[in-house]
């Protein structure tokens, strides 16, 4: 096994020149290429090396959400009607399928990505650890493509944008999933159960500041009609995100070898699932699957949802992204109070509470024309940020308590992939939604289905045996269960008797 290359420590103990020897006389090809970065990293982080590892770490693994989240929101606000549209002046109809295409594509990139990039980072050994490497080069592929997206439309036709634009996002997304299943890896491996809480925060909080960026930043150095900017800058700063988290994280690898070869882990994946994951970690797959539809039909149709005439009648038009950037900013305000919640009521309960707090935002964003709320519509989006942090506080941290050892990423990957693969299912069943009840109120039926799907993961939630995985924050739980049970049944019996005695 490699030995683990701690740069902090090389400052100190040997020359800068002598690391440069001893990287290139590595026989891995990868660490040959990577020890001019372990070079510089020696000198950046002699300034930084009294800050402790841990918390390095925790700002590596949040940089990383943060340039996911850039990335969606690039996507999601600026693709269709700012590039596709303003920019190269593409048909309305043609430039939303597009969108749908390159969405779908990005979503299988992805997917494919956070698998098999996690089985390989498993089964990976270096000086430079088993996840470091996957996060520099996920990064650096999605930076770089990104970068050159204006010079690849500028080499074809517009006719040919219906393939390279599902193509480049297909390369994109599936860069930004090799490297994210690694990041999750190391909740587990670096961080306590009890940590694991508070890490989470911090990802949610870096996650909710890209896409604070991405929604509102990146309008600002470009415009409807110029938005070429756009994707060269999102490049260069997610490419330097993934050098920073190279300097940063702790160079470490399994303290064991790998038993099967790469490929059978990926082949073996459905049953590594059954027999290492076990009921619990696939009930874990359905709740992450459920938070994952409801928040990117909110995600992806919240403008829509803001841009009817009785909106922008009310709110005025233009308006819309200010909702957008309430809930985000309520979102990380809400991160220190979300961490004493965790504290004080565990993952579990936070879980459940942010599930039904953002089923009930979905619910009442639904009805807010009908019922002509727009004079609520802050304190809807102030709802709607305080379930978002408490959702996404332990959507990493939950799960990583229930990874077996050794198989750390790949099984982090699967958790991805239950958070993404809704998202072609959210896109194309909004759009028919969209279609077929056009004339009555149809985002109103996807945020009322988004709602849904936030109660039944509070639902699933309740069905996974949490004793032999949180212990004590179990028995908490089942009192407060049993405590909750007894009032309500006390109360039930109390108004039940009550009517009986009428009739007595």
């Amino acid at each position: 096994m490699a030995k683990n290359l701690n740069p902090s420590i090389l400052v100190e103990s040997i020359q800068i020149e002598s690391v440069g020897r001893s990287c290139m006389s590595s026989k891995s090809p990868i660490d040959k290429v990577l020890s001019p970065i372990t070079i510089v990293s020696t000198v950046i982080l002699r300034e930084g090396k009294s800050i402790p590892q841990k918390y390095r770490n925790m700002i590596a693994i949040g940089l990383y959400g943060f340039a996911s989240a850039l990335l969606v929101s690039l996507v999601l606000v600026y693709l269709n009607t700012w590039y596709l549209q303003g920019t190269l002046g593409v048909d309305k109809t043609i430039a939303g399928t597009i969108f749908s295409y390159s969405a779908a594509a990005g979503s299988i990139g992805l997917l494919l990505a956070v698998v098999v990039g996690g089985a390989f980072s498993d089964d990976y050994r270096s000086k430079y650890g088993a996840r470091a490497p996957f996060m520099l080069t996920g990064t650096l592929i999605t930076g770089g493509v990104l970068f050159l997206v204006p010079l690849f439309v500028s080499i074809f036709p517009e006719s040919f944008y219906i393939i390279l634009f599902p193509l480049l996002f297909f390369i994109i997304d599936a860069g930004i999933g090799l490297g994210s299943s690694p990041t999750n890896a190391l909740l587990s491996e670096l961080f306590t159960r009890e940590q694991r809480g508070w890490v989470g925060l911090v990802i949610a909080g870096f996650t909710t500041i890209g896409s604070f960026v991405g929604l509102v930043g990146l309008g600002l150095i470009a415009s409807r009609e110029h938005a070429t900017i756009i994707f060269p800058f999102a490049g260069i700063v997610i490419c330097l995100i993934g050098v920073i988290i190279f300097f940063l994280v702790e160079k470490v690898n399994p303290p064991f070898d790998p038993i099967d070869s790469t490929m059978d882990d990926i082949k073996n994946t459905p049953k590594y699932l059954l027999s290492f994951g076990g009921q619990d970690f696939g009930k874990m797959l359905i709740v992450q699957s459920f938070w994952g539809f409801s928040v990117a039909a909110v995600s992806i149709y919240s403008i829509i949802h803001l841009t009817t005439p009785a909106a922008e009648a009310a709110l005025g038009k233009g308006n819309e992204v200010m909702v957008l950037v309430i809930t985000g900013i309520v979102a990380a305000l809400m991160a220190i109070p979300a961490g004493l919640v965790i504290k004080k009521l565990g993952k579990v309960n936070t879980a459940l509470l942010g599930s039904i707090i953002y089923a009930f935002y979905c619910f009442l964003f639904a009805f807010i024309e009908i019922g002509d709320y727009y004079s609520l519509l802050l304190v809807i989006a102030a709802v709607g940020g305080i379930g978002a942090i408490f959702i996404e506080s332990v959507r990493i941290s939950l799960p990583a308590d229930l990874v077996p050892e050794g198989k750390e990423a790949q099984f982090m990957g699967l958790n991805k992939f239950a958070t993404k693969w809704t998202q072609p299912i959210v896109t194309t069943l909004g759009a028919q939604i969209l279609v077929v009840f056009a004339d009555q109120y149809p985002t109103m039926i996807i945020f009322n289905l988004a709602g849904v799907s936030a109660l039944l993961a509070s639902v699933f939630l309740f069905l996974i045996n949490y004793e032999k995985m949180l212990k004590d924050e179990y028995q908490n739980f089942y009192k407060r269960y049993v405590r909750t049970r007894g009032l309500i049944g006390g109360h039930i019996g109390e108004f039940t008797n009550g009517i009986l005695s009428k009739f007595s």
